[in-house]
């Protein structure tokens, strides 16, 4: 592997800029006279000497940016030296000012050169006056608070306070005080991107990049390695060929953050390789707010530019699937279809592709909520509605690559014309109750539906058959995601105050094919006619209906129990998934009848030729259908410790029992064709070490054993036709789950608000690695198996910084950039692998060696203005596994530019602009030095307008 040192350079420069002055800077501390007062009004008292304010001085405080000019510092408990939430700041001469601390007891007084008398108080602390602190421009005046309990107040103070999850600011708080390495991407992150989707927002975070627009990769791992948690339950996929969770069926108008934790702790799911991602929605706001969005967008390939397309009903424009589309009424269930002509003509004649114009895209969003308030109870609510419409077409360009005497040559050369639209309807609905503080209940509930339509028509040659071709296929998918959960929050006070967190989820996803249909017509390369003709072979005048659903259901609970030297954690999960699959085949053949095979498909399959030279048979497999359960049962215990202030140890093991059965079928007939039964009992412990070499310095260390399932789609023998590529994609019943070593470390230091440098390494190693890989080096045609074990270690670099550490006319601007550097090398010990496999010293399949995430923003807060341009490229990684000569598939670096600019108009009225792949850039696969696939997606603008009300 190599990398690029210029990108690194760049990189790491960037890096020792933002931080040099950071590192310069030290922190005042000057000392003031202070006085203590019992309460207002009561009379101050007198001050004590300086060097008392000295020895009171606590932690430190957050730095503020070069040039500001007030007051500063931390308020804290004076004995136990905790920290205190949104106590009071006040100056009471010299102007009239009042903050609150944050969620670290930290405050920021902005004020003109002056001398000012400040008062600090909090609820049942004996407030303190502090008089003549002197504040000069261009500097910071620190002062550090110690407020001691009021003797007659109660003798127990319990302090509560709920950060805003939607904000980075308090995002990157939770990170520093996290047991884990983990980086999370918030709303108002999210909100200065172009990113319509989860599927876009996750790849700004340091090492996650997305395939086909939708499938998310952690570290270089995918599917299997990057389990998707929704508010911290097992989500299913609606994909039946892919394991991951389609992100883009999340738009990021329902996300409150998205956050990737990297290092394993015994209390997360069992299966994690490159990381969790959580994604958090949502949740009711603590005051009303009415909040309606239109958004418009294009692109330079699509808009307003000719498409291919095909009829559909007016239902497809909201995400549901037309009755146009269904198997007909008329064809047998139970049984394969039969030589009934009447049948055969009740399915619909539609094969070849129409062409529209492509119309912009529209988006339109509705939420509101509140938070409704009676003594010490409150509820809660949050609905939020979206729906979008979209349009594109495409131009892409394929070939096949195969080995002639030592050579690689490019066979089969295509041109294919797509023309999509696509509906996504969603809806979510959040409720929650507290009793009081020790109590609170939240029903949760998300419905997200959307359909693709996709016509192709393709040109191109086949070499081994010396003919050309001209092909079509009219497909339309339908997926559906409903979850639904109940969480549950106790505080024991009978029981040391121990938190009691519960959840119950029960979700059902879909997807519907109905209807692909399939034509090729081919035309001798020698025959001097030019004319096209309906051949007898497979993959042409096909209908194919498949139909996926799976329902799972489960829950979780967890005990926290804080002892006097230990913090311990029990709790288990129960999750079980129920899954059904089936399709159906038909095809068109010639029977011994004369028929003109050059008629257009729909006058060829027409009535007038069915049953008089056209036959309709069905070719159903006898695997085309298969049932299977995954059942996941796990128990575990962590324990959380602080042998010395600084260091903070978690360790924790859990025990994790799966059950994974897959009777393939007939979809006429239950008898199991084939079946695979997988038991699993695994331990799987856990360690993370924390030591803070200050309040804004963490040092972490982490291992875990953890483990991958395949999924289903790769046990099940399935075989399913990639028309794109023209080749078969099958599954493996033998396959074996895999087990990996994760060793994480990382060093971060939170320099101010919204402000962090880290630096990562972490090293992988997996047993029994599912890859993706071809098994016919003249067909490509693909298989799934394990490799012998891997090897996976890389370094993140991050930096987040105001530019005004650099000077302060820079204070508008801010910049943040990410750095992922992977190396991986698979292990193959098998002869037949080794015998089979083009490069047995070879990257990971999907695993990139670097990615690269570039962000500088610009804010204006008193004109609403709002800029931010950002750039990602990920590394080229391996698509497809070569064999008997073969090549490597390699995804080539997609170099991504984008720039948004947003603008308040009014109070309560905003626009977002933004324009996406401002470079141009190609989507591309390269097999050696062969051009697989090639296809440009255009710029991309969009406009939305939102209110808040």
């Amino acid at each position: 592997m190599s990398f690029r040192p210029d990108s690194v350079r760049a990189f790491l420069m960037a890096l020792l800029l933002m931080a040099s002055p950071a590192l310069a800077q030290a922190p005042t501390n000057d000392v003031l006279p202070i006085q203590t007062v019992p309460r207002e009004p009561e009379a101050p008292a007198p001050a004590p000497p300086a060097e008392e304010a000295m020895d009171e001085g606590l932690e430190e405080s957050a730095t503020p940016p070069p040039g500001f000019t007030g007051i500063y510092g931390q308020v804290t408990d004076a004995q136990t030296k905790e920290t205190l939430i949104e106590a009071t700041v006040k100056v009471v001469s010299g102007a009239q000012k009042t903050v609150l601390t944050d969620v670290d007891g930290n405050y920021r007084l902005a004020l003109p050169p002056g001398r000012y008398d400040l008062r600090v108080f909090y609820d049942v602390y004996e407030g303190r006056r502090i008089t003549g602190v002197t504040v000069e421009e261009g500097k910071a005046t620190r002062l550090d608070v110690g407020l001691s309990a009021d003797a007659g107040a109660v003798q127990e103070v319990v302090v509560e306070a709920r950060s805003d999850r939607r904000a980075e600011g308090a995002l990157l708080q939770e990170r520093k005080k996290a047991v884990t390495v983990s980086d999370a991407i918030s709303a108002q992150e999210i909100a200065r991107t172009p990113d319509s989707s989860a599927s876009d927002a996750v790849k700004r975070v340091v090492s996650a990049t997305v395939v086909d627009g939708r499938f998310v990769l952690l570290r270089g791992l995918g599917g299997r390695y990057a389990v998707t948690l929704l508010n911290g339950a097992l989500l299913p996929s609606p994909e039946p060929d892919e394991p991951s969770v389609p992100l883009d069926l999340f738009p990021t108008t329902l996300l409150a953050n998205l956050n990737v934790v990297k290092s394993y702790t015994a209390d997360l799911p069992g299966t994690f390789g490159g990381g969790t991602l959580l994604i958090e929605t949502n949740t009711y706001p603590s005051q009303f707010e009415f909040k309606p969005r239109l958004t418009v967008s294009g692109d330079t390939v699509s808009t307003f530019q000719r498409r291919n397309t095909q009829p559909g009903g007016f239902l497809e424009t909201l995400g549901f699937a037309g009755a146009q589309r269904q198997l007909p009424a008329g064809v047998p269930r139970d049984e394969r279809l039969g030589n009934s002509v009447d049948t055969w003509k009740s399915f619909p004649n539609v094969w070849a592709p129409r062409s529209t114009t492509a119309l912009p895209n529209l988006g339109l969003g509705l939420s509101v909520g509140d938070t409704l308030r009676s003594g010490n109870q409150r509820l809660g609510y949050l609905a939020t509605v979206n729906y979008g419409h979209r349009e594109a077409a495409r131009v892409s360009e394929f070939a096949r690559a195969i080995r002639q005497e030592q050579q690689l040559e490019a066979r089969d050369a295509a041109t294919t014309l797509q023309g999509s639209s696509g509906a996504n309807l969603s809806g979510l609905a959040s409720v929650g109750y507290q009793f009081n503080r020790d109590h609170e209940l939240t029903l949760f509930s998300l419905y997200t539906r959307g359909t693709d339509t996709a016509t192709f028509s393709s040109r191109g040659v086949n070499n081994e058959r010396s003919e050309l071709y001209e092909g079509s296929r009219l497909q339309f998918t339908s997926r559906y995601l409903s979850f639904n959960q109940l969480r549950g929050f106790h505080r024991l006070n009978g029981l040391s105050d121990a938190e009691l967190d519960w959840q119950a989820n029960f979700s059902r996803v879909e997807r519907q094919d109905p209807d692909t249909r399939d034509t090729l017509y081919a035309d001798d390369l020698g025959s001097p006619s030019g004319r096209f003709s309906f051949p007898n072979q497979p993959n042409s005048g096909e209908r194919f209906y498949a139909s996926l659903g799976e329902n799972s259901t489960g829950g979780s609970a967890s005990l926290t129990v804080p002892l006097s030297l230990v913090r311990l954690k029990a709790g288990g999960l129960a999750q079980m998934s129920f899954r059904d699959f089936s399709a159906r085949r038909f095809r068109y053949q010639r029977t011994d009848v004369p028929v003109d095979a050059s008629l257009p498909p729909e006058q060829l399959f027409g009535p007038d030729h069915l049953g008089e030279g056209i036959r309709l048979r069905e070719v159903t497999r006898n695997d085309d259908a298969y049932d299977a359960y995954l059942g996941i049962f796990a128990g575990f215990v962590t324990a959380d410790v602080k042998p010395v202030e600084p260091l903070r140890l978690v360790g924790g093991v859990r025990v994790e029992q799966s059950l994974q059965q897959l009777t393939a079928h007939s979809p006429f007939d239950p008898t199991p064709t084939t079946s695979s039964d997988a038991k699993y009992l695994d331990v799987l412990p856990a360690f993370n070490a924390i030591y803070s070499l200050t309040p804004e310095v963490n040092l972490r260390a982490g291992y875990s054993y953890t483990l991958a399932r395949p999924t289903f789609r790769e046990l099940a023998p399935f075989l399913f036709y990639d028309f794109v590529r023209r080749r078969n994609v099958s599954g493996n019943p033998t396959l074996v789950e895999t087990r990996i070593h994760n060793v994480d470390a990382r060093a971060e230091w939170f320099v101010g608000e919204n402000e962090v440098l880290a630096a990562s390494a972490f090293f992988k190693r997996f047993q029994n690695p599912i890859e993706r890989v071809i098994n016919n080096p003249q067909s490509g045609d693909l298989v799934f198996e394990n490799a012998d074990g891997a090897r996976s270690y890389g370094v993140e670099l991050e930096a987040r910084a105001s530019l005004a550490r650099l000077t302060p006319v820079l204070s508008r601007f801010r910049a943040a950039a990410n750095l992922t550097l992977i190396q991986s090398q698979i292990l193959l010990t098998d002869p037949r692998k080794l015998g089979s496999q083009t490069n047995s010293q070879r990257p990971m399949q999907g695993q990139s060696p670097y990615v690269i995430n570039l962000n500088l923003g610009y804010e204006r807060p008193e004109s609403g203005t709002e800029v931010a341009l950002l750039y990602n490229v990920s590394g080229p990684r391996i698509s497809e596994v070569g064999v008997q000569g073969l090549p490597d598939v390699y995804e080539v670096p997609f170099h991504r530019l984008d720039l948004t600019v947003s603008q308040k108009l009014g109070k309560h009225t905003q626009l977002k602009l933004t324009g996406s792949n401002l470079l141009n850039s190609t989507v591309a696969l390269e097999q050696g030095d062969v051009s697989i696939l090639k296809y440009r997606p255009g710029l991309a603008f969009s406009a939305s307008l939102g209110w808040t009300l």
